[in-house]
């Protein structure tokens, strides 16, 4: 049933693609003017995207997402924000996953995919795409990148594979200023821990 739902949405995110490229062909067949119309759009999106800080989010979500749903099936249930209900994992193929949630009472999901290469270069970025579904339909979608050595979690958007304005917008950027406070708490926390240990370490009673 799993893969049944991933294929379902990798099928949503295909189709717009390859609406996207029909679209392309018909117009710089009939209309050269319509098609630099349409990649001015393209453009516009996708620098809307560094500028909004939209794909940097949808990066982290992913993996946000991932770790919600495993805690919440275990004792580190507490951990997971509020905000984040219905949390179940759709499909996990370890790097080709899918999961479903609420937030604040909004359904969404996302889905992470990365490319893997039959002779990977150890030295080369590695490639995938994450995209956001909201009501089974995809509205937001980036192909992202991450440096040899880095953290599993660690990636950087590349490029707009799909953009349909919404609500989820604002979602989005408030999910990414969540993450943000929850990062700085937690290393407030371990400074504050680092800085009581150093001073019971140095004192003059």
């Amino acid at each position: 049933m799993g893969n049944a739902h991933l294929e379902k949405w990798r099928s949503l995110v295909d189709e717009f693609r390859e609406k996207a490229r029909q679209l392309e062909l018909e117009e710089r067949s009939t209309c050269l003017a319509c098609t630099a119309e349409e990649r001015a759009r393209v453009a516009e999106a996708q620098h809307f995207m560094e500028n909004s800080g939209l794909g940097q989010a949808l990066c982290v979500l992913v993996w946000d997402v991932r770790r919600f749903v495993a805690w919440s099936c275990h004792a580190k249930d507490r951990s997971v924000p509020p905000e984040y209900t219905e949390l179940e994992m759709v499909a996990d193929n370890m790097k080709d996953f899918a999961a479903r949630f609420s937030y604040r009472g909004r359904g969404y999901a996302i889905a992470f995919r990365e490319h893997v290469s039959s002779h990977p270069d150890p030295h080369a970025d590695s490639r995938g795409e994450a995209s956001l579904f909201a009501e089974d339909r995809v509205v937001f979608g980036v192909s992202m990148t991450s440096r040899p050595g880095a953290a599993y979690d660690d990636w950087q958007p590349a490029t707009v594979e799909a953009f349909r304005p919404g609500s989820w917008i604002a979602d989005l950027l408030e999910m990414h200023r969540e993450h943000n406070r929850t990062v700085q708490a937690a290393q407030a926390k371990a400074w504050d821990e680092v800085t009581s240990r150093r001073a019971a370490m140095i004192s003059l009673e």
